[in-house]
């Protein structure tokens, strides 16, 4: 494998940018979506700025976030048209885009929303619980997982924020009287199949990562089983990502909590029955596994323990036991842990494109891409 160049795909002062995806249309041309929110950094005096740590100051919830989509030619190095932004739901922000093309180039894009609180709102609900050390300041409530439906033409959105009903068991009201319902947050590759989609979803300790399926462009969904979840309650499965065996089954990677951050991983022949999880030795935040044309698996992570950056394992097949393979460091110059979350696509000349989200000297959260060559 050659790491042939590493390219910025967007920056901008304003704005904090991060958690990519990208799928590539049937025209070759690619699409980009990243959480885009403000970046109050650029209000500080030139002056003042000494006082801050803008590299190691976290800033993942916003009021005012939401998704961008960014299209871009064949090679992924030059943007086609202007910005597509997701509308908005007016009660919440945006957070984590994952992209599947379906028939016709449309794009489905599931997402998760958070509810930024009012300080005194705050105080009654959290009993003044003091600030998360990583995110100073911010108060929120999860809000939901939900999808969206676009047609090829940016700016034609079918449907957005369809949020997740709960079924069979998993999710429930936010709390008690409020009239929204979640089912959980959604980060990682969902499937098409025929007719239907495919979508992972996680949430707490308790429940783990689950399966829902949509016949209809996600305008409805039912629950099919639960994927991974530990009994004792002492790993927490993340950020599910889906991934077909080439036998007709599936193997779904997972981040974990508790566990250091290490790869936890389920097979399923059906989607409903899935076998225990299995946490290996490799540790990522969090995992994509891409399918190569000839069959392999680009399985990518963010490493966000020293050296923090980038890293790589290349899989002959799904089913390939990860712990098995050589480790591939993309990059390791990274200035501190706010890094990853990468996303691959093969270009039609078959190299890979892998967009992830970086932390530059100036603080700014960015989205950067690397081309891959591969053997």
């Amino acid at each position: 494998m050659k790491v042939l160049q590493h390219k910025v795909l967007y920056r901008a002062m304003r704005f904090h940018a991060a958690f990519p995806s990208i799928v590539r249309f049937s025209d070759d041309n690619l699409l980009l979506a990243f959480r885009r929110a403000r970046n109050g950094l650029w209000l500080v005096p030139e002056d003042r700025k000494h006082e801050m740590d803008p590299i190691n100051r976290m800033d993942h919830i916003d009021s005012r976030s939401h998704i961008a989509l960014m299209e871009l030619d064949p090679s992924g190095e030059h943007p086609v048209g202007d910005l597509d932004l997701m509308p908005c739901d007016p009660e919440a922000g945006d957070q984590d885009p994952s992209l599947l093309l379906v028939e016709n180039d449309r794009v489905f894009l599931a997402s998760m929303s958070w509810y930024p609180l009012p300080s005194d709102v705050t105080e009654m609900l959290l009993a003044k619980k003091p600030p998360d050390e990583r995110h100073p300041g911010c108060r929120y409530l999860f809000w939901g997982g939900h999808t969206g439906l676009r047609e090829r033409e940016p700016g034609r959105w079918l449907a957005h924020h369809r949020y997740l009903q709960p079924d069979g068991g998993f999710g429930g009201p936010l709390r008690e009287g409020s009239l929204k319902i979640l089912v959980g947050p959604i980060r990682g590759q969902a499937l098409r199949r025929g007719d239907e989609i495919l979508l992972p979803v996680y949430s707490g300790v308790e429940t783990g990562c689950a399966l829902f399926v949509s016949g209809d462009q996600g305008n409805t969904w039912h629950y099919t089983g639960r994927i991974a979840v530990d009994p004792e309650q002492q790993v927490t499965y993340q950020e599910p990502a889906l991934c077909e065996d080439g036998q007709g089954g599936l193997v779904c990677f997972m981040r974990t909590a508790d566990a250091d951050g290490r790869l936890a991983t389920s097979r399923s022949d059906d989607g409903i029955t899935w076998q225990p999880a299995v946490l290996h030795d490799l540790v990522g935040h969090p995992f994509h596994p891409l399918v190569l044309n000839d069959g392999r698996v680009l399985l990518s992570y963010g490493y966000r323990d020293e050296p923090y950056g980038i890293r790589v394992r290349l899989l002959d097949s799904p089913a390939s036991n990860p712990d098995d393979v050589q480790e591939i460091v993309i990059r390791d110059d990274g200035l501190c842990a706010d890094l990853g979350y990468p996303w691959a696509v093969q270009l039609r000349d078959g190299r890979v494109l892998l967009a992830y989200y970086w932390t530059d000297e100036e603080g700014t959260r960015q989205i950067i891409g690397t081309w891959l060559e591969l053997d």
